[in-house]
């Protein structure tokens, strides 16, 4: 037997079976939106990031992962209703009793000012450039907001379990803080007049306070606030 007839054989006993092998679905979508709107998010595993910019447009490309059953049983699903994006990384076509998520990568663009709602499992989330009030919640994601503006009034609400929360803010950034933690740190290079004494659940006010909440709780996970 040649070497390379033997290297064949041995390359497809090792071979899983066809229906284990991890399959590869990318879904690309372009929707119009106009500042002020809404994107809903929700997921599991995998990451997502999202970065704001000009136009009016919601630019989503995702890419999905899995045994091809269960990305036939299991649809990306992409729905707009006015002003409001909804994305379902993990919408049932077949009732599945087990593997019945799809590990996504998500990279979506939007305007900077839109309203955020994400929710996810283990999926890391990165928000840049984005303006506008979020909401994030996590399991065991780490969660990371950038931004170069904003304006008091907006709220970002965070809640996840084991991951940990940086936002990067620019110096006149302003508002209410609410933390709350059992076993996580919190760190500031923005002034923070705390309102009591406790360093795992306090209310303070961000360089003075102001009319937004920065609602941010956790169970291990530390929280950082940056310039």
């Amino acid at each position: 037997m040649t070497r390379s007839a033997f290297a064949l054989i041995f390359a497809l006993v090792l071979a899983p079976p066809l229906s284990a092998q991890t399959n590869t679905e990318t879904v690309d979508k372009t929707l119009t939106m106009p500042p002020g709107g809404t994107l809903r998010l929700k997921t599991f595993s995998g990451r997502v990031r999202i970065t704001g910019g000009a136009g009016d447009q919601v630019v989503i490309h995702a890419v999905r992962r899995g045994k091809q059953d269960r990305l036939d049983d299991i649809k990306l699903e992409i729905t707009q209703s006015g002003n409001t994006v909804e994305v379902d990384a993990n919408h049932r076509l077949v009732e599945r009793r087990n593997d019945n998520v799809v590990e996504t990568d998500f990279d979506i663009q939007v305007p900077a000012r839109t309203r955020l709602d994400i929710k996810t499992f283990s999926a890391p989330v990165t928000v840049i450039g984005v303006s506008e009030s979020q909401k994030i919640d996590g399991f065991s994601s780490d969660v990371r907001v950038e931004a170069s503006q904003w304006s008091d009034g907006n709220d970002l609400d965070i809640n996840t379990f084991s991951g940990d929360v940086t936002l990067r803010l620019p110096d006149s950034a302003k508002g209410d803080i609410d933390f709350n933690s059992f076993s996580g740190r919190f760190e500031s290079d923005l002034p923070v007049t705390l309102s009591n004494s406790s360093r795992r659940n306090f209310r303070g006010a961000l360089n003075g306070g102001g009319s937004g909440d920065f609602r941010l709780k956790t169970f291990s996970g530390s929280v950082s606030i940056r310039r």
